[in-house]
């Protein structure tokens, strides 16, 4: 759990304190950016946590049972039933990015898949059989993680 100040904070500088904190993450572009602001704002410990809470609706969103994301994500089933009634089931924006994310990705599959079938022939020419195979890893860890 989070430690803040019993004193509370004015809500217009809090307002302007999350606009900063906005602007500064709007600001990055890319992935190592992106992880380099992370590194200089949060410490490891509310990094893990903000990771596992993103990985809590994940899961909650991909049906994956209460039990096997506590064991994976070493957290408490109180802890997911939290989650899952503050986020999920109440349909959050977060679920929203989230589950546009899967339709994006389930799109992209589609198309691997589909563009593989005409452009791999194992057999026919030299090396297809390493893009054949390549490919069917590729499918075999997509079912896997879905």
């Amino acid at each position: 759990m989070a430690r803040i100040s019993k004193k509370p904070v004015d809500q217009k500088l809090l307002t302007k304190i999350y606009k900063l904190f906005y602007e500064v993450f709007l600001r990055y572009k890319g992935q190592e950016d992106f992880l380099l602001i992370m590194d200089d704002i949060f410490s490891p410990t509310e990094k893990i946590m903000l990771a596992k809470r993103l990985a809590i609706i994940y899961l909650l969103i991909k049906k994956v049972d209460y039990r096997d994301i506590a064991d994976t994500l070493k957290v408490s089933t109180a802890t997911i039933l939290y989650y899952a009634t503050t986020f999920y089931k109440r349909n959050s924006q977060v679920v929203n990015i989230i589950n546009k994310m899967l339709k994006n990705e389930k799109v992209l599959n589609f198309l691997d898949d589909f563009f593989a079938n005409f452009m791999i022939h194992p057999g026919v020419y030299i090396g297809h059989w390493k893009l054949y195979r390549d490919h069917q890893r590729k499918q075999e860890s997509r079912k896997v993680l879905g």
